[in-house]
């Protein structure tokens, strides 16, 4: 994982057009917000700022989808971002599993 990186200089940090992952923070030291892109890790990151008052970010990029969306679900789990409502949407292709005992939100997700 690279960063922490002030946002307004995401052009800076982010060239390529690539999978990947992503942290955004208000005060550079805790994850607000997490999330994936399967194809523009860049455009993802400016979407899920859009609406927030973040001011910084972290990213990895990821040689798959699949890869990204397996590192949004652990950065999920392991940071416990307040402003993602729910856990990442599950993929037919992904066999994820919560390895958190007791994870309410798993719990919930799993039964929809």
């Amino acid at each position: 994982m690279s960063g922490p990186f002030i946002l307004k200089y995401l052009h800076l940090f982010l060239r390529d057009t690539s999978a990947g992952a992503f942290i955004l923070s208000r005060d550079g030291r805790s994850a607000d917000y997490v999330g994936s892109s399967a194809e523009d890790l860049a455009d993802a990151v400016r979407r899920a700022a859009k609406n927030g008052e973040y001011r910084y970010f972290w990213f990895s990029y990821t040689p798959s989808a699949d890869q990204a969306l397996n590192l949004e679900y652990a950065w999920y789990h392991r940071y416990r971002p307040a402003d993602n409502a729910s856990p990442p949407a599950r993929s037919a292709v992904i066999d994820w599993r919560c390895t958190i005992e007791g994870c309410a939100a798993c719990a919930l997700a799993a039964a929809h």
